[in-house]
């Protein structure tokens, strides 16, 4: 008390309120007033975004009996791993993040090259209708996917590449068929001829990066004698490693939480993450219904366990990520996505 004394002297009150005036000149009272209001607004965001995060983290370590304990409403009393238990026990998880890496992981990754391909040709050469399939990469962002999926249905369960399999079947005694529903090709292979999940966005930032490099790098591999292939590999691949990364982290975290295309063509034959978690809260009904001791009408511990479980991967992928991603999303001029 004796030194906040000291220090609040009749001089020192001058020397604060003169440092104070100060302050308010080189600073504006508008300035401040934005600062604050900034401020306020990106943390006010930060709750809203944040959330459901924080909601889902604290119901997945508490106790079923604490959920609608009006007493218990962000820190449990006690933590638990009984929901995480009680989700191994439901679900197959080796088996579904197996159906998730042929059936999502594999495509995302399939697509970053394929794309990058597309982009690159329809950026560097000129050849006759670019500028029409540019515009049908750019439709395909804008068209839904539902639009086409009875179409697609069709292709795949009588699947007939070029109408060869409709000559085979000409010769007497033969009789080919191939229905690709249930396999794990109804997302490698649009991903293949770059026409799979999201893909003319990702032509679509490829072209943005690929039209902002200088094409003296170009033509000067051209001069030594590097050929289109070679240009591409020897010096425009290198120049690709933020957007490349982003692109990556764009379709896995898409294909991971896609639930349409699984649900359609992969029916109950492959069960990846997005199609798991629709049916979980179904599944604790059956079992429910076996006799075991879980109540559906206060599961909701086990569903936040579960969504916990789904997010993890992604949410590593994206710290990691995190760097490239920002510096990638700049430079391809995508700022107001």
């Amino acid at each position: 008390m004796e030194k906040l004394k000291q220090r609040f002297t009749p001089d020192n009150r001058d020397k604060i309120r003169e440092d104070a005036q100060h302050f308010v000149r080189v600073h504006k009272p508008q300035h401040i007033l934005f600062v604050i209001f900034r401020h306020a607004l990106l943390i006010g965001l930060c709750f809203v975004i944040l959330y459901p995060v924080l909601y889902m983290i604290s119901n997945a370590f508490k106790p079923t009996d604490q959920y609608y304990d009006p007493s218990v409403i962000w820190i449990p009393r006690n933590l638990t791993l009984e929901n995480f238990s009680i989700v191994l026990k439901i679900i197959d998880l080796g088996s579904m993040l197996w159906d998730t890496l042929l059936a999502a992981i594999i495509p995302a990754l399939i697509s970053t090259v394929t794309c990058m391909l597309v982009a690159y040709g329809l950026s560097r050469f000129n050849f006759r209708g670019r500028g029409l399939l540019f515009a049908l990469v750019v439709l395909t962002i804008v068209v839904p996917q539902q639009t086409i999926s009875a179409s697609l249905y069709l292709e795949y369960r009588f699947f007939d590449p070029l109408w060869l399999f409709s000559l085979i079947n000409r010769i007497p005694g033969v009789n080919v068929e191939v229905n690709l529903i249930g396999t794990p090709w109804v997302t490698i292979l649009p991903a293949i001829l770059g026409v799979g999940l999201r893909s003319g966005l990702y032509i679509f930032i490829y072209r943005q990066f690929f039209l902002s490099l200088p094409r003296e790098l170009e033509e000067a591999a051209s001069i030594d004698g590097c050929n289109a292939y070679s240009t591409f590999l020897r010096v425009v691949v290198p120049t690709t490693k933020n957007i490349v990364l982003t692109v990556v982290l764009l379709s896995v975290v898409w294909n991971w939480n896609d639930y349409y295309t699984p649900s359609t063509f992969l029916g109950s034959k492959m069960e990846v993450v997005a199609t798991t978690l629709a049916s979980f809260q179904e599944r604790l009904a059956n079992m429910h219904n076996l006799g075991l001791n879980i109540d559906v009408n206060t599961s909701q511990t086990q569903i936040q366990a579960i969504c916990l479980l789904s997010i993890i991967p992604l949410v590593i992928l994206y710290v990691l990520l995190q760097k490239n991603f920002s510096e990638s999303i700049e430079s391809s001029g995508l700022t107001g996505m």
